[in-house]
């Protein structure tokens, strides 16, 4: 069965030329772990017992007890040895009460050496999906699946997802379409789930004019400017050049007004011109415009004239039958 541990100290101690090398480990609960565990005594001296105790510090010193050692091979504990200079324990289907402190008491022929101690962490079986929160468009994103004991598994070993769809590769540059909730999975393990927020500047922006078609003077007009954005649009500004032809530059535009909507009261023709409307979030702006040509006429100027036409077509034709009738 595979070891889930990392070695995290690594001990070699030499008392009257004995030497025992073992380290601290750290493994998943409900899987096994061995232990190795090594040592060395001076030629024509034996060892004829290997000990292991556990325990833990408590105020008064180290409190320990023994549990196996080389007469005793069988259950959640397996002294996996002998004594010739192997002393490896291995500990089946690891509960949170394994997690502790563990050494080694050789018995000599006329001595007995104690190992310092070793620790055992037991952690509950899982992987962290470490990914950025928030990114800008194009800024490079690297993906990290880390585990709790082994620390960061290999590259190559672990798949990626986002929202249910593979990542080809836990390294891009980001774009929109990379937003989205990412998870990790390695040996069987499911990561916590991670939200990628791509932030981009204004885009998309555009002016839309209501009511649309002719605009005639002493009419009112509603213009609307609309962007995409994240984070979304926290200004729009409105500005205005005199012309029917685009600004040949920004410095002769002036401001006339801020908010979404920009509404025109009580039109008259020297209100025609360029309206830009200048969309701005906090990483920033996108611009768009619309020309707006103002009649002189009013509709109801249009009336009154399309009136009096009328009269006058009318008398015209009254005179004509007139004088029809009397050449008769």
């Amino acid at each position: 069965m595979k070891i889930l541990g990392i070695f995290l100290i690594i001990q070699g101690v030499w008392s009257s030329n004995l030497t025992v090398v073992y380290q601290s480990q750290c493994a998943f609960k409900g899987t096994s772990v061995t232990i190795p565990c090594s040592y060395s005594h001076p030629p024509g001296h034996r060892v004829p017992l290997v000990t292991w105790y556990r325990g833990e510090i408590r105020p008064g010193g180290w409190t320990g007890y023994p549990f196996i050692n080389s007469h005793s091979m069988k259950g959640h504990f397996q002294y996996l040895s002998d004594t010739s200079g192997s002393c490896t324990l291995r500990i089946n289907r690891l509960l949170d009460s394994d997690q502790a402190g563990y050494f080694v008491i050789l018995k000599t022929d006329d001595d007995a050496f104690t190992a310092p101690y070793i620790t055992l962490t037991v952690q509950d079986p899982g992987i962290t999906a470490v990914v950025p929160t928030v990114v800008k468009e194009r800024d490079m994103v690297s993906l990290i699946c880390k585990s709790k004991c082994i620390g960061y598994p290999p590259a190559n070993m672990v798949v990626w997802s986002r929202d249910g769809k593979a990542v080809a590769s836990p390294t891009f540059r980001a774009g929109l379409d990379d937003a989205g909730s990412y998870q990790c999975a390695w040996e069987g393990l499911q990561s916590n789930t991670v939200t990628l927020d791509v932030q981009y500047l204004p885009r998309n922006t555009t002016v839309w004019v209501e009511p649309q078609g002719e605009l005639l003077k002493g009419n009112s007009v509603n213009l609307t400017c609309s962007s995409a954005a994240n984070p979304p649009v926290h200004n729009y500004t409105w500005w205005w050049y005199s012309g029917t032809a685009p600004p040949p530059a920004s410095s002769m535009l002036d401001l006339i007004g801020t908010g979404q909507v920009l509404h025109l009261a009580s039109l008259v023709t020297t209100q025609t011109g360029y309206y830009l409307c200048q969309a701005t979030n906090t990483l920033g702006e996108s611009n768009s415009s619309a020309l707006l040509q103002i009649e002189g006429t009013t509709l109801a100027g249009r009336a009154s004239i399309f009136i009096r036409s009328g009269v006058v077509v009318t008398v015209l034709v009254a005179l004509t039958v007139l004088v029809c009738y009397c050449s008769r």
